[in-house]
């Protein structure tokens, strides 16, 4: 019996050491010619939906599907192109930036706006306009439910005012200015909004207060400045992931002092990502074709990048554990 169950503990350690040691394999997922994707976002059941600056639509790749289906059509609900992206799955919206970077097929005179479109159904549920311009690019939800979204022509960062029916101001500061893009991704992590300022390579954190004002606002003090960040999202409690545009991807490990690990290199203009599981689902956006010199050549195919990301040798022994009960 001894030896049985010395068998069965070699066995189990074996595999256990091959999952840990097994090359992070990358997944692709390909979108329609002349996407030009700028946002993604996941929902809980898996759904993966896409947004594109040229199209002005949004796309989804159902859970264990390849393919895209197109899930709000082109200028549904006034729509700008599509810009940052939020599945908020607690109540069932699917939240989007439109703005006008001036590259649509679609041109109007609708105005800059976030909007709230039905997650399941992708029916046009409200929009909710910036009353002075701006450009809005991303947005973060915090754990009460409320929608902040990041304004890169303008220094502030605007809240969804639910029981006024409108975007408010909610924190502006002249570290935000620059010139070109300024505030960029945006994301949450215990009670404090993080930050990417684009042309400066920046990232800021703000702390939200208990009657939901901003408080203590900083600058995180990075080992190297962030090359063109773009979107950010959580991984946990102490890991944030950021694209960084001219080709990388980066984890933020919030120790002390920071740690910046680059886990993926030689991206063509990457620009959001999600979290799925473990794996970092990046979009290529390949804006060189667009607004570069390459503007006259025909893009590549459309890609998003699934990238796995290393778990603690704790997660896979339970990942292990959890294949024999």
């Amino acid at each position: 019996m001894f030896l049985i169950f010395k068998h069965i503990i070699f066995f189990i350690f074996s595999i256990f050491f091959l999952l840990v040691k097994a090359p992070l394999a990358e997944k692709i997922l390909y979108l329609e010619d002349n996407f030009f994707p700028e946002g993604i976002t996941i929902s809980k059941n898996g759904d993966i939906f896409v947004g594109s600056l040229k199209e002005n639509k949004i796309v989804k790749i159902s859970n264990g599907k390849k393919n895209f289906e197109e899930f709000i059509p082109s200028s549904s609900n006034g729509f700008l192109s599509v810009i940052g992206i939020l599945a908020d799955d607690h109540n069932k919206i699917l939240w989007a930036c439109s703005s006008n970077p001036g590259v649509t097929n679609y041109p109007s005179d609708d105005p800059v706006s976030l909007k709230a479109f039905d997650l399941v159904s992708g029916e046009p549920l409200n929009s909710y306009s910036f009353s002075d311009g701006g450009f809005c690019n991303d947005i973060a939800i915090d754990s009460n439910g409320n929608i902040y979204v990041t304004d890169s022509f303008n220094p502030r960062i605007l809240r969804l005012n639910k029981s006024k029916n409108r975007l408010e101001t909610w924190i502006e500061s002249n570290i935000f200015e620059g010139d070109g893009f300024n505030l960029n991704g945006i994301t949450y992590l215990d009670n404090h909004l993080y930050t990417v300022k684009m042309n400066s390579g920046e990232l800021f954190k703000v702390q939200i207060k208990e009657n939901g004002a901003p408080y203590n606002l900083e600058k995180v003090n990075l080992p190297r400045l962030l090359n063109a960040p773009d979107g950010i999202k959580t991984i946990n409690k102490q890991t944030l992931i950021v694209v960084e545009n001219k080709g990388s991807l980066t984890t933020i490990k919030l120790n002390d002092p920071i740690e910046l690990s680059v886990i993926r290199e030689n991206l063509d203009t990457p620009t959001t990502v999600a979290i799925k599981n473990n794996t970092a689902w990046v979009l290529e956006a390949q804006f060189g074709h667009l607004f570069g010199e390459d503007k006259n050549i025909p893009p590549d195919k459309f890609k998003i990048i699934g990238v796995k990301l290393e778990t603690s040798l704790l997660t896979s022994l339970k990942n292990l554990l959890s294949i024999f009960q």
